[in-house]
């Protein structure tokens, strides 16, 4: 036993300084955006007009750094306007599944290739279920009251049972899936030199190094435990039914982007075809617990089906399309 703990800890601390450069890469943009993107002036370039097309909430989601609490927000703000349920579910689906930072890391830890193929399925996913949505929506009665708001007001819990992003004069707070920041913005740091590494600290070691850190522990379980031909038998090429399985297993196992990524270099590792990742990294953000309990706070039961049938056929879709690419372009 000891010496699997030791084995782990020597494995994780490789793992951690293989992928130094690219995940300190993926930390500085994040806490950057972080601190001098103001997701306020974000939401007032989207809400301008209460027409808001469904690839412009698209575009606003796959390329905007929210996490699932800040996805819900934005979301939130989303539902006290006048916004079609297409664009807001375009939105919705769009946004937990890419982000700057996320596109850098993926990059440099699996390939470019796989980073550009995550975009283009949330772009995808984004704008199939805002089209499905909008015909939905305006044909048959199946949206109608699944809001849970009420004069612009939650019907439910008071406002601090909300994920939020919100900003004013001195001080910037900011709630996400695995904790909070409340940091100074006081003129006397016109740089926010002392805001920026508060958010490096808090997204770069309180939950990207040390979610990464937990998950490559699992997948060096995951070389160590699991034969290789089981992987193979569940997640090849040869199994038609990997993708939707993969799908699935995104489900429960998933934390956040980065640290999910040791358990796809173990899957790699064991024969799982692309698609398999794929279709793991789609269903994983987008139906994490995080994700669904913001979602079940604003929407109610039929739109969260909806939501998560998007999630998981998209993932499933992409996946299999990107097998089939990779297998024509050899």
């Amino acid at each position: 036993m000891l010496e699997l703990l030791k084995n782990t800890l020597l494995y994780v601390v490789f793992t951690l300084q293989h992928n130094a450069l690219w995940l300190s890469i993926g930390i500085l943009v994040a806490s950057g955006i972080r601190v001098y993107v103001d997701p306020e002036k974000l939401r007032s370039l989207l809400l301008k007009s209460s027409k808001v097309s469904i690839p412009s909430t698209v575009a606003f989601g796959a390329f905007t750094p929210f996490c699932a609490c800040g996805t819900m927000a934005i979301v939130v703000s989303m539902l006290t306007t006048v916004l079609p349920w297409g664009a807001i579910m375009a939105f919705l689906t769009s946004s937990p599944l890419m982000s700057p930072d996320f596109f850098i890391m993926l990059s440099g830890i699996v390939s470019t290739q796989f980073a550009t193929a995550l975009l283009l399925s949330s772009i995808g996913i984004g704008i199939g279920s805002g089209v499905i949505t909008h015909l939905i929506e305006t044909n048959t009665p199946w949206l109608h009251n699944q809001s849970r708001f009420n004069s612009g007001k939650p019907s439910t819990a008071d406002d601090t049972a909300f994920c939020c992003v919100s900003s004013s004069i001195n001080e910037v707070s900011s709630c996400c899936a695995n904790g909070s920041v409340s940091v100074s913005m006081s003129n006397g740091d016109p740089y926010k030199l002392k805001t920026l590494f508060t958010a490096i600290v808090d997204i770069g070691v309180k939950q990207v190094l040390l979610y990464f850190a937990v998950f490559a522990a699992i997948g060096y379980w995951i070389n160590q435990f699991v034969p290789t031909d089981l992987i193979l038998t569940l997640f090849g090429s040869n199994n038609p039914f990997a993708v939707p399985l993969a799908a699935l297993l995104g489900i429960p196992l998933y934390v956040s982007g980065s640290s999910s990524m040791p358990i796809l270099n173990s899957l790699m590792t064991g024969g799982a075809s692309g698609g398999v990742l794929l279709a793991f990294m789609i269903t994983g953000p987008g139906t994490s617990l995080g994700a669904i309990t913001g979602i079940l706070t604003i929407m109610k039961k039929k739109a969260v089906l909806l939501y998560v049938a998007y999630i998981f056929v998209g993932a499933v879709i992409a996946g299999y399309l990107y097998n089939f690419v990779k297998m024509v372009i050899g």
